[in-house]
Formats: structure tokens, C-alpha cells, sequence
């Protein structure tokens, strides 16, 4: 995954460093897709400033697809002009996340990503994206969710589960950076894996 341009917000690329390493100890945590060719959904991916970590962390699989999907048009325009995935496709949609993938006709995803999701501000909304997740992700994917903080991760594992799905990697980034204007919330604060089924934990992707 090329970066075009740099980011636009200061302490972006710092952040964006940080968690690639966070995400390659979550995806070797996690048991391994059967493909190294990997097709992966960012759902509500904003401007997906972290779409080159996730590249980097799923090393030595190459992504050959990478989908991001937003509602916020301005934000995926910014996407479009910042990322380029040389020999893959990458594209960015402005779209519902909850809708996949009836309005578009997208592959199945081997993983799925969800960065800083929003369960607790809008439950019924987040549940409808996930269930689309789990429905649209393959058998042997992943599916990986970062959090803010404490109570929107307690409350997106409860979730998760009560969808079906079976918790295969998790655990609070020492590295998360705090925000100022929001005691108790932080980049990243947590990260969390799951897949479809209950399949065997072995180191993951190298």
C-alpha cells in the first residue's frame, strides 16, 4: 500500500506507526487465514489513515483487494487521493457499512477491520454492521475492532458475542496516546479479533 500524500491532522502518523505494531501482535495472536492473497473490508473507515499499518501487518500476506467503506463522502475522497495498492485493487465507497454487501456486490473478506468503532453511542446501528460483517467475512477471517475506551469495548465484545461470534485475540495497547479533551478515552485503547468459528489459535501470518 502506497501513501500518496501525507496526513492532514498532527500525531496521525505517530498513531498510524503505533498501531501497526499493536495490530501484527493481534493478527500473529489469531489463528491464520488458509490465503496469502487476502481480500480486506475497512468498514467505517473515515479517511482510513491506517490503511498502510494494516498493509504492513498482515506481512508476509499481501492484501490484492482492499475495500474502504464510509458515509462521509469528503472523507473517502481524501482516502481515494492518499492510497494506492500496487498489483491489487483498492477502492474507497461512500456508503452504509450496515448495507454490504447487496449495494455493491463485494467479495467475501478474509479480514475485516473496524477502527475506533461506536457501539455505545449507537447500538442498534453498530449491530447491524457487525451482523453484515460476520455475514460478508469468510469462514476462516478475521474480524478486528479497535476502542477508544474501557466501557465502548466491554460493550462491543457483548455484542460480538451475542452475534455468534467467537473471540480469538484481544488486549489494551500500553502504546495508546491519550486525548486532552477526553479523560479516560485514547487512540487505539484496545484492540480485539474475532472469527466465525472456534478454530485452533496458532501463531498468525509469519
Amino acid at each position: 500500500m502506497i501513501q500518496r500524500h501525507p496526513f492532514r491532522h498532527p500525531g496521525t502518523a505517530g498513531d498510524v506507526r503505533r498501531l501497526r505494531g499493536q495490530l501484527a501482535l493481534l493478527f500473529r495472536a489469531c489463528p491464520p487465514p488458509r490465503r496469502r492473497e487476502l481480500i480486506v473490508w475497512n468498514l467505517a473507515c473515515g479517511r482510513a489513515d491506517e490503511s498502510g499499518a494494516l498493509a504492513e501487518a498482515l506481512r508476509p500476506a499481501r492484501i490484492t483487494r482492499y475495500v474502504g467503506i464510509d458515509l462521509r463522502g469528503h472523507c473517502i475522497s481524501e482516502a481515494r487521493a492518499r492510497w494506492e495498492l500496487p498489483g491489487g485493487v483498492a477502492e474507497f465507497i461512500t456508503g452504509d457499512a450496515a448495507a454490504i454487501p447487496a449495494s455493491g456486490g463485494l467479495p467475501e473478506a478474509d479480514v475485516i477491520f473496524i477502527r475506533h468503532q461506536n457501539y455505545w453511542h449507537e447500538p442498534a446501528a453498530w449491530d447491524r454492521i457487525f451482523t453484515r460483517a460476520l455475514a460478508c467475512l469468510a469462514d476462516d477471517g478475521i474480524l478486528a475492532c479497535t476502542s477508544y475506551f474501557d466501557r465502548e469495548h466491554q460493550l462491543m465484545v457483548s455484542a460480538m458475542r451475542t452475534l455468534g461470534a467467537v473471540p480469538a485475540a484481544g488486549f489494551k495497547n500500553p502504546e495508546s496516546r491519550p486525548l486532552s479533551d477526553t479523560p479516560g478515552k485514547s487512540v487505539d485503547r484496545h484492540l480485539a479479533a474475532f472469527t466465525k468459528l472456534h478454530l485452533p489459535t496458532t501463531p498468525c501470518l509469519g
